[in-house]
């Protein structure tokens, strides 16, 4: 009875201090298996369904980034330089008489910030570039016919901020010295000529003449297609829409691409260079990262509320338009992550726990079994010495000289 209790109490101190048991990948997974019920396994299903659900908003949500070429300004200014850019746009509520005076103070303000930073340009490279846009509606004939279109006059480096695709010609450029240069969209070019290849053409805007410079092809993504709703269009000068159009076509958008060497840097900058301090100032490069979206998140709802009359042009109704998509991909890439997680760690805990008590035992039963073998070899060997002795205390003496 004596030999009895001792032999549990050792049993128990051995399983006390024996070491886990490593198991490989294919024990593991016996072992998960054969504990495995019912439920278990339609919990597992649904968690990895919802998983891949996860996996496909983060899909979409990549997708979605990538979608408008109006808001990869930075990109394509920065090239294979590796320099930081960043991409800002000033949008202004009652429109700005833009003056070349204006232009000036703007542009002189800027250059003494990256100088006082100690960011200078080298010969023949530019550190920054910008453009500006007015809108307005315009009377236009070709050969073959005549529309009132909607018009964007605009200035600077207009189509680098918004690279249309090209079907015919060239764009417009802040080189041309006369201002008589225009673009027509697909829709246009075809009602006034009936063809696409109209490139050198001569069409008439209001009562004056000007030379088509190229025709493009309006954004196609889902976001454009619902913001855009004017039909046919025309991009002529800024100069060229104010003399239609009169003093009614002030600048509404302001836009620059701008050296950015530390986040934040170029919003600054800009944000105190710009004339007009009541202008909505976005930085287009900042405005798909996580911070801004979940921002979008708790502005749900008031975004479509604005009390002081801001009109954006289409290609910003058509960034905010994907803002609002990637806020609901956040939260439903939330909902679906977090019951995996959750099932994911109680289920580790509990498959530890399990490999442990499982573990413990197998480590028991090996020890015993090797402490009989080595106590029944050594009765052999000592056989004379011990004959009194049964395998139980042989057993015993073994473990004692071990400690």
């Amino acid at each position: 009875m004596e030999t009895g209790v001792e032999e549990q109490e050792n049993k128990k101190s051995s399983q006390k201090n024996a070491p886990a048991p490593r198991f490989s990948s294919a024990a593991f997974f016996s072992l998960i298996t054969a504990n495995l019920r019912a439920k278990h396994v339609y919990i597992i299903a649904v968690n990895a369904l919802l998983l891949l659900a996860f996996i496909a908003c983060l899909a979409a949500s990549g997708s979605i980034r990538g979608t408008l070429r109006s808001q990869q300004a930075a990109k394509a200014w920065a090239g294979q330089s590796g320099e930081r850019f960043a991409q800002l746009s000033a949008f202004i509520q009652d429109g700005l008489s833009f003056s070349e005076e204006t232009r000036y103070y703007l542009r002189s303000s800027i250059d003494s910030s990256l100088v006082a930073a100690s960011i200078e340009g080298g010969e023949g490279r530019i550190l920054y570039t910008d453009a500006w846009s007015a809108e307005g509606e315009v009377f236009v004939a070709g050969a073959r016919g005549s529309a009132s279109v909607k018009a964007f006059g605009v200035g600077g480096d207009f189509f680098l901020f918004h690279p249309m695709k090209l079907m015919d010609g060239s764009y417009l450029s802040p080189d041309d010295i006369m201002k008589d240069r225009v673009v027509l969209d697909e829709e246009l070019a075809w009602r006034l000529f009936g063809s696409f290849n109209v490139a050198g053409l001569e069409v008439m805007v209001g009562d004056r003449l000007h030379i088509i410079a190229g025709v493009v092809s309006r954004e196609s993504d889902f976001a454009s297609s619902r913001a855009y709703t004017y039909g046919a269009g025309i991009f002529i000068s800024y100069e060229s829409l104010i003399e239609q159009t009169g003093e009614s076509a002030r600048i509404s958008c302001y836009e620059i691409v701008m050296p950015d060497p530390i986040t934040g840097f170029a919003y600054k900058t800009f944000s105190e260079a710009f004339p007009d301090k009541n202008a909505h100032i976005v930085e287009n490069s900042a405005r798909y990262s996580l911070s801004n979206i979940f921002g979008a998140i708790g502005d749900f709802g008031e975004r479509s509320i604005r009390g002081d009359g801001m009109v954006y042009p289409y290609w910003e109704n058509a960034a905010r338009y994907t803002e609002d998509w990637l806020a609901l991909l956040l939260v439903l890439s939330l909902i679906f992550i977090s019951c995996p997680i959750v099932f994911g760690v109680v289920y580790i805990i509990k498959a530890a726990r399990f490999l442990s008590k499982r573990g413990r035992s197998a480590v028991t039963k090996m020890i015993d079994e090797r402490d009989k073998r080595e106590a029944e070899q050594y009765l052999l060997d000592h056989a004379e010495e011990f004959a009194d002795y049964d395998i139980d205390d042989i057993i015993r003496e073994v473990r004692e000289y071990r400690e």
